[in-house]
Formats: structure tokens, sequence, C-alpha cells
């Protein structure tokens, strides 16, 4: 009963990433029936009456990355990363978008942005003490790979850099946070993407077309890097990047939920090549 109610948890939390892609998909595409155009990119909607639910469904993904326990140690921590950068995403709106002709134009106080960052740095403190608190008490700590170590430490320099920014710089937090949280948080995931594929996959099939996953979300991650650098502002070809990095992520979630429907972790399917390694 219990092995049932674990794999049946996994199951769900799995389900849910797509679901609420779908939800956010939904409401920009709700959004657009009412409006007079494409906004420029998907972070425009958070202007838009889509703004609950594109908060609302990046918030829930967040926590269901962090919550999410990955098949070792270095893809459980990118995981982790990841789910806290997309509450960033969520919480910090990108610069006002000069082409907004949605059905409705929302005000964004900016105070209240950084506000919402302090109560996830606050919530996420306190659940990182009392974690640490419960592991030590416990004894349930297990020792991390080295691969898994400098991905924690590359955590929690990032961390440090961010929070130093929110509390020295708050007006550039408030201007770049959402764009550099975006593509840390894309970049985390095509790494653990890459792990799977390359490393730690030991089903032929379904690695091959997670190899073919992650190479098209680099190159899609590559566009955004380079469309935001050389367009002046966003333009409506960020917005086909970004729904195409988007489907790709939800392509692998999907085809992992479909391998691992029968058990709970990958290293139960076979010891990956990453486990042997270190």
């Amino acid at each position: 009963m219990t092995d049932t109610a674990v794999a049946d948890t996994y199951r769900y939390l799995r389900g849910g990433m797509p679901v609420m892609i779908v939800a956010l998909a939904a409401g920009v595409l709700i959004e657009r029936l009412h409006a007079r155009c494409w906004q420029t990119s998907i972070s425009a909607y958070y202007f838009t009456s889509a703004h609950g639910v594109f908060i609302a469904a990046l918030c829930v993904i967040g926590a269901l990355l962090i919550v999410y326990k990955g098949s070792n140690d270095t893809e459980d921590v990118l995981l982790n990363l990841a789910g806290i950068l997309a509450f960033v995403v969520a919480m910090v709106p990108t610069t006002r978008p000069v082409l907004l002709c949605g059905s409705t134009d929302l005000a964004v106080d900016d105070p209240a942005a950084l506000r919402n960052v302090w109560a996830i740095v606050i919530a996420l403190g306190v659940s990182r003490a009392a974690s640490w608190i419960m592991y030590r008490r416990t004894g349930t700590g297990r020792r991390r790979s080295s691969l898994g170590v400098a991905a924690t430490w590359l955590q929690r320099a990032l961390f440090a850099v961010g929070i130093a920014a929110l509390v020295l710089t708050p007006q550039w937090f408030r201007t770049h946070a959402h764009g550099i949280a975006a593509i840390a948080m894309f970049a985390a995931i095509i790494l653990t993407v890459g792990i799977t594929a390359f490393v730690a996959s030991d089903r032929r099939r379904y690695q091959l077309i997670y190899q073919g996953i992650s190479v098209a979300m680099v190159l899609t991650l590559v566009a955004v890097v380079c469309l935001h650098e050389l367009l002046d502002g966003f333009n409506h070809a960020v917005i086909v990047v970004e729904t195409a990095l988007i489907a790709e992520f939800a392509a692998y979630w999907i085809v992992q939920t479909v391998e691992l429907w029968g058990t709970v972790t990958r290293p139960t399917v076979g010891e990956g090549r990453l486990h042997r390694a270190l």
C-alpha cells in the first residue's frame, strides 16, 4: 500500500506539470480571443487579463519542481533551482512592453513586486532551516556526489548574488531579475534534460528522444538570448521562441512520465551512468 501511494504521488507530481502548462497556454489563448493582437512575449501577458493564471501557473510549476525528487542529487539541485527561479519569474514582471494590445491593461506597482519576492525569500529560508533541522535531528541526510556538491554551491552562489542585489540595488533587481531568472531557469532545466539524455538514461529509445529534446532546447535558448540582445525591445519572434522552449520542456516531461510510470525514480530502472561515474 505504501509503495502504491509513493508511486501515485510521483505520477501526480509528473502529471501536474503539463496540466499547468496547458493552463498557462489556455489563459494566453483566451486573452488573445478578446484582444486586438498577440503580446510580444509570454511574460507580457502579466499585464493582461491572463495576469492571474500566469502567476498561478508559474508558482505551481515552481512548487512542483522543488517538491519533485530527482533521480540523482545533481538533478534534484537543478530542479530546485529552476523551481525557485520560476517564483522570481512569476513575481517580478518583465519590462512593460511598448506594444500592449490586450483586453485589459493592468497597472503594476513596482514596490509590490519586490515585497512579493521578499515573501518568497522568507518562506524558502524558513523551509530550508526546518529541513536542515529535521535531517540533522533524524540522521536521514544523504551524502552528495561531487557533481551534486558543485551544483549545490552554484545554487547558493546564485541565491547570494540575487539576495544581495535585492537588498543593495532593488531598482536594478526590479528591472533585470525577470530576464535573468527566466534564462537561468531554462538553463537549469536544459542541464537536467542533458543529464537524462547523455548521462543517466539507460533505455536507448528514450535516450535518443531526450537527446533530441536537449539539443532543441539549447538551440532555442541561444535563439532567445540572441533575440534579446540583437533586437530593440521585444517583437513577436520572442513569443514564438519562448513557446517552443516551453513546448520542448513539456515534451520532455511527458516522455519522462511515460518512461517512469511504473516506477518512482530512474535509478530503480537501472543504475545510470552518472551514478556509476561518481
